[in-house]
């Protein structure tokens, strides 16, 4: 994932905003980079970073594409990119089926899962230990909206200062898709991240669709949930700039990124696990 930058859009949002929100559209009136105002605010709602994540499936018939903007460091975007680390994301997980309340996190998210505490000791690295998540929908896409911050344990006051910015959080959350949605999918931009290295574990996604294996199929191949494998081919149709994962395995069998004469090994006869790893 690689962040994109929504720059100037049309005045007139169509409900009124609170003011500590102002210099968002402050900054979209004028042309300017909204990285400015977007880290203003979220100080002052008591965070360090932000990020946004989209994945849109223009049409029903059409695979998705995702996209990220964000305040966290490039180096931390990267990692989590090469290393797939959306598969153990506990905020994801959290997010992705349904449409839940809002979550409040700290290390203890981690639950004594190994994975999950291994990604959440790098995340900390990088300023990243604590937060809020907020998860919005509209007809096409679904969308987290995060804050963090470097605490990585939480006491009682702490979550109850994270719980009473909720609101106002959700309200960031949702003004910025509005403008982000307006500037940047109206105007049918692709992600930033095409051209982009595809990860590892996107190669195999590849390889194995490429080799007529469904969602389903490589999910039990790789020990993750379908969605997990949908997210992949999200992000590498926005990698190869493709229409969809067809389009993706032509263009990757051209470039040599997908070997046709590589066959992957047989699937395995059982069935999927109910509660696979994400």
């Amino acid at each position: 994932m690689v962040k994109v930058e929504p720059t100037a859009v049309a005045a007139g949002c169509p409900y009124p905003i609170p003011s500590f929100l102002s210099p968002l559209l402050g900054c979209v009136e004028r042309g300017e980079s909204l990285y400015g105002a977007v880290q203003s605010i979220c100080q002052e709602l008591g965070f360090s970073t932000f990020v946004y994540g989209m994945s849109l499936a223009k049409t029903h018939r059409r695979d998705e594409q995702f996209y990220v903007w964000a305040t966290v460091p490039e180096a931390w975007l990267r990692e989590y990119d090469q290393k797939s680390y959306i598969e153990i994301d506990p905020r994801v997980a959290y997010g992705w089926d349904v449409l839940p309340p809002p979550l409040i996190w700290d290390a203890s998210i981690g639950n004594g899962n190994p994975r999950v505490e291994r990604f959440l000791n790098r995340a900390s690295i990088f300023g990243i230990g604590s937060g809020v998540a907020v998860y919005l929908r509209d007809d096409k896409s679904k969308i987290m909206v995060g804050l963090n911050a470097p605490k990585r344990h939480l006491n009682d006051q702490d979550r109850e200062r994270y719980c009473s910015v909720l609101g106002n959080v959700m309200h960031l959350g949702s003004l910025f898709h509005w403008i982000f949605v307006k500037r940047y999918i109206e105007q049918n931009m692709p992600p930033s991240q095409e051209g982009h290295p595809l990860s590892e574990r996107e190669i195999s996604c590849l390889q194995f669709a490429a080799h007529g294996m469904t969602s389903v199929d490589i999910a039990i191949k790789l020990g993750i949930a379908p969605r997990t494998a949908n997210f992949h081919f999200a992000n590498l149709i926005s990698k190869l700039g493709a229409l969809n994962r067809k389009e993706a395995i032509a263009t990757a069998v051209a470039r040599g990124i997908v070997d046709l004469n590589q066959s992957p090994c047989e699937l395995p006869r059982r069935s999927p696990r109910r509660n696979p790893r994400r």
